[in-house]
């Protein structure tokens, strides 16, 4: 299951247009933010069933990649599934709802 969604989050983000750097800019934030040092560490232990680390290395909440709280990276994020050629303004609600479903 957890393939699957892996499969479906990177073809999500290849039609969005997140491009790999973004994910090298994400996880470098995670490493950085001292505040998840615990989830980390859980996941090394094998204690947490909420938490991982994708194909990429990158720390996912059930599934759902996690950003850090940086503001001009989730800007970032934002204008470019806002302006991305394969996004689709039905209105602010729908674009939250996609982005929701990648990112935590």
């Amino acid at each position: 299951m957890t393939d699957l969604r892996t499969m479906f989050a990177r073809l999500v983000c290849l039609m969005m247009g997140v491009k790999p750097t973004w994910i090298d800019q994400i996880q470098d934030k995670l490493l950085e933010d001292e505040s998840l040092s615990v989830q980390f560490r859980q996941i090394k232990s094998g204690t947490t069933a909420n938490f991982g680390l994708n194909g990429d290395g990158v720390l996912c909440f059930r599934g759902q990649i996690c950003v850090s709280n940086d503001s001009d990276l989730r800007q970032s994020i934002l204008r470019e599934a806002h302006s991305s050629p394969y996004a689709m303004d039905l209105g602010g609600n729908k674009m939250y709802c996609d982005l929701l479903e990648l990112y935590w």
